[in-house]
């Protein structure tokens, strides 16, 4: 099966994109312009074939972040209230955490200054949480905490 965040391709090479969720033998992806699809696991490839692009499935990054498991980077012409509240809800620890983690970087600021769309950006990444499992257990900040803990665990761990 395909990890979350890998780049897949149907094997007639009409479609690509990320794999933002997994569900059995049902595999959800993201295209470079943002439309969700799915396929059975058993349709798709990790290598493009022949005349398939090779590009990204997902735009460039943002300043200050380099998110690689996003179904897409957010924009600030993305961002609704939803998506303040669901910043609103990521535990404290977890934001100084990743914070702390962002102003190690050289030459990047700080990560209060960060707009809403970029703060996220940056979370998800680094926590390997996707915005989308952020709001799904927006109600559980518990389990939230748990999955963004893992997450920056595994990168202290790999040193990444």
């Amino acid at each position: 099966m395909f990890p979350v965040g890998r780049k897949v391709f149907h094997k007639t090479g009409k479609h690509s994109g990320t794999v933002t969720e997994l569900d059995g033998e049902t595999v959800y992806l993201v295209q470079a312009n943002g439309v969700e699809i799915e396929f059975p696991a058993s349709e798709l490839t990790a290598t493009p074939p022949a005349g398939a692009g090779s590009g990204r499935a997902s735009g460039a990054p943002m300043a200050g972040a380099a998110p690689s498991n996003l179904s897409r980077v957010l924009t600030m012409k993305d961002i609704a209230d939803e998506h303040r509240t669901v910043l609103g809800i990521i535990p404290p620890r977890t934001i100084q955490a990743v914070a702390a983690l962002y102003e190690r970087r050289p030459g990047v600021g700080r990560f209060s200054a960060l707009d809403v769309a970029q703060k996220i950006n940056f979370i998800a990444d680094v926590t390997e949480v996707p915005y989308r499992t952020m709001k799904e257990f927006s109600d559980q900040p518990g389990t939230l905490s748990l999955m963004m803990g893992r997450g920056l665990a595994a990168r202290r761990g790999s040193g990444r």
